[in-house]
């Protein structure tokens, strides 16, 4: 005979077997959703340190403005791994501190796992050894060129699609030959950028004969600049080499021609800005040359043209605009290939999407590209810079653009130069 009391406790022993039974089918379950939501429909946030004040103001919201255009024509197409992406933009306000505050913020507080930015060097490395290095997060600058940021001790979380002043520095040593120039002085803004590009293009127009009087550093938001353009003018040098930041190189250019420090003039990336131009008026550069990155015209490059005039109604040739829809474009497809927003799963296939072999893909064929991924197959992303090719430091090589002056307003020639190309200028002198 069974007492009540053994009863009772098979009872209690059913029950909580039962029980346990549930919780853990529960637990499978409430597991198995969480897993789809996290590779099926879960949106994406990513974000961006942009300069929207600061010396560098003119350049974040056009940048802005092309990863949103990225991410709208994705979101168009499907989105990523079946929910939305989308970008929240803080300002870098051009300076370490404020850059770092506002990548603190969006990994801190707003939880992205991806940071595109920042534009000045000196910003990027800060953000990289205080926020996304220590916190595994990946960052791509769409901007920074300083050959620093290949040195970083990163784990391979650190990509650019901008090309470095190793690139920038030896075709603007090939432009100064190609020019006739034998004599240069430098002045260079004073921070990571700055001192990279002019030491490198040292480096290479002395490796080509040719003589720099003068090397000059000059600091953001000076009230004047003259002491420092009497010092580059020592030497009698031909031309100035200009490495200013737009803000500071108003002043800067100014006083040079006002002043009639020099007759001719050379030009970088970041002096490729027609607002500076506009602020210092008269017609003091007309025929001076720059470079700045820049793709032949090619479909992809057309195509991005065209989306950013139609949809943002942008300027379609302002700088930087392609290397941040580039970057938005390519950590799209390589987070759908990951099926995952893990910051390391993502950059695993960055080269993948965006490197041969596979079947090329550009700006025009977002939709496409999205869907052989999906399917499975290889691509290889050719940009609106370019080609963005990453190698093993996460930097790119592509081309670079020889740009003038003529009635006080900048125009892109059709001469484009890798390192080691000659410059033929006889076609616009």
């Amino acid at each position: 005979m069974v007492s009540n009391l053994s009863r009772n406790r098979r009872g209690k022993a059913s029950l909580i077997g039962v029980a346990a039974v549930v919780s853990i089918l529960s637990l499978v379950f409430a597991y198995s959703c969480t897993s789809e939501e996290e590779s099926d429909g879960g949106d994406t946030t990513i974000g961006t340190v942009l300069p929207v004040s600061g010396d560098l103001s003119t350049l974040g919201p056009g940048m802005q403005k092309a990863i949103d255009l990225a991410f709208e024509l994705v979101n168009e197409a499907g989105g990523v791994n079946g929910g939305e992406i989308s970008a929240i933009h803080r300002d870098s306000g051009t300076s370490e501190q404020g850059g770092t505050d506002a990548a603190s913020g969006l990994v801190n507080v707003d939880g992205v796992k991806v940071v595109l930015g920042a534009v000045s060097s000196g910003v990027t490395i800060a953000i990289a050894e205080s926020v996304t290095i220590p916190g595994e997060v990946l960052h791509i600058s769409p901007a920074s060129s300083s050959n620093a940021i290949t040195a970083l001790a990163d784990n391979d979380m650190v990509f650019r699609t901008r090309v470095n002043d190793a690139v920038k520095s030896q075709v603007l040593a090939e432009l100064a030959v190609a020019a006739g120039y034998q004599r240069v002085s430098t002045t260079y803004v004073n921070n990571a950028y700055g001192a990279s590009l002019n030491e490198s293009f040292i480096e290479a127009f002395e490796s080509m004969g040719g003589t720099v009087t003068a090397a000059v550093s000059h600091e953001l938001g000076q009230a004047s600049y003259v002491s420092e353009l009497r010092d580059s003018a020592e030497g009698s040098p031909e031309v100035l080499v200009t490495i200013a930041y737009p803000d500071s190189g108003q002043i800067l250019l100014r006083e040079a021609a006002e002043g009639e420090f020099y007759d001719d003039y050379m030009f970088v990336d970041v002096t490729r800005s027609q607002t500076m131009f506009d602020a210092i008026g008269g017609n003091y550069f007309e025929g001076d040359f720059g470079v700045s990155p820049g793709a032949p015209a090619s479909p992809g490059v057309e195509a991005f043209r065209r989306l950013y005039e139609e949809r943002t109604e942008g300027d379609p040739s302002a700088s930087l605009i392609t290397e941040a829809f580039d970057a938005a474009a390519v950590l799209a497809l390589a987070i759908e290939k990951a099926g995952s927003d893990d910051p390391v799963a993502i950059r695993d296939e960055l080269r993948s999407v965006a490197n041969p072999p596979g079947e090329v893909v550009g700006p025009e064929d977002i939709a496409k590209a999205l869907e052989l991924v999906r399917d499975g197959k290889d691509v290889d992303y050719v940009g609106a810079s370019g080609n963005v090719d990453f190698d093993e430091n996460g930097n790119v090589v592509s081309w670079m653009r020889v740009w003038t002056v003529k009635d006080n307003t900048i125009l892109d020639t059709d001469i484009y130069a890798l390192p080691g190309d000659e410059i033929d200028l006889s076609s616009i002198r």
